[in-house]
């Protein structure tokens, strides 16, 4: 299992817009963009950033998984790139 798909996806999800927007439309689908192990995509899945940081990602490029969290969307944050 390589990190590099995980961490490639987040990147992806902070600075690609329509990689943001496809993963708000039909995140699967996202997911099957990148070489993913099913544990790392249920990960991505529950939002878990502290999980994700376990399977290799990057401290900073984990939070990113909030932006697909409803309750974070809005904060000015995530906005930024």
């Amino acid at each position: 299992m390589s990190s590099y798909h995980l961490n490639r996806f987040l990147f992806d999800l902070k600075l690609k817009e329509q990689s943001y927007k496809q993963a708000l439309a039909n995140l699967d689908g996202a997911l099957n963009n990148y070489e993913l192990s099913a544990e790392e995509k249920q990960a991505l899945k529950d939002g878990d950033p502290r999980r994700l940081r376990q399977l290799g990602a990057h401290g900073m490029l984990a939070l990113y998984i909030m932006r697909l969290n409803p309750e974070f969307r809005s904060n000015i944050y995530w906005t930024q790139k």
